[in-house]
């Protein structure tokens, strides 16, 4: 998408399954182009309910909120919308965590707004460094709970660069000796990354080598590369 490469792989919990609680999209808007990762709590059905309803909120707010902080805005009421169906106990149990980005148009900027996520990991050659300085905030669904939201995190986002986005299936990892698997400690031996497909396969086939025995939880990489032959930005 213009000078943006992305790729994506997903693996759910269980093998029979194609879908399962982790979620991400790209639209391409009049903001520029904007990126999704999520997490939703739980597993089952609900779950995929859940990751339905946000990609649909998504799919709409994406064209018409005006910056991050609005579009998670709109993403919450679409959560706090399907909350009422379920049982009383559990009004505050739905939610996911996510990563809200914008690659804006003729730029080499990127904006994030961490929802209680893990971080994204930026790449250049074999330096590694996690993307966000402002903390994360709550996850969507819990909107309500906010005095006031974090503040959008921009960078520069450079020619040759690749930003991955893993979800915690892939950071809750355990080897045999119960560590868990760092993107931003492993990434180093593992790139540089030519194109995005490249990060996004190099990725899973790592964690798989460092897990021991099958995933616990959906496992879900997103790369985004900035293309060295795209056209130029300000």
């Amino acid at each position: 998408m213009g000078d943006l490469e992305l790729a994506a792989r997903y693996e759910a919990a269980h093998g029979e399954a194609w879908l399962g609680g982790d979620l991400y999209a790209v639209r391409v808007t009049r903001f520029g182009t904007r990126v999704p990762l999520g997490d939703v709590r739980g597993k089952g059905l609900d779950a995929v309910s859940t990751v339905s309803v946000l990609l649909g909120a998504f799919r709409e707010a994406a064209e018409r909120a005006p910056d991050l902080a609005a579009l998670a805005r709109r993403l919450d009421t679409a959560l706090e919308r399907e909350a009422p169906g379920r049982e009383a106990d559990v009004l505050e149990t739905v939610f996911a965590t996510a990563l809200l980005l914008e690659f804006p148009a003729n730029t080499h900027a990127m904006r994030l707004l961490d929802l209680g996520h893990p971080p994204p990991c930026l790449v250049r050659d074999t330096d590694t460094g996690t993307v966000g300085d402002t903390g994360p905030g709550l996850p969507l669904g819990l909107g309500h709970l906010y005095r006031s939201r974090p503040a959008v995190t921009e960078v520069v986002f450079e020619r040759g660069s690749v930003l991955i986005m893993v979800t915690d299936g892939v950071t809750e990892a355990r080897n045999r000796a119960g560590d868990f698997y760092d993107p931003q400690r492993h990434l180093p031996r593992l790139a540089p990354f030519p194109t995005a497909h490249t990060a996004a396969g190099a990725v899973p086939a790592d964690v798989k080598r460092w897990a021991d025995g099958p995933p616990a939880d959906d496992r879900a990489i997103l790369a985004v590369r900035r293309d060295t032959s795209g056209p130029q930005g300000g």
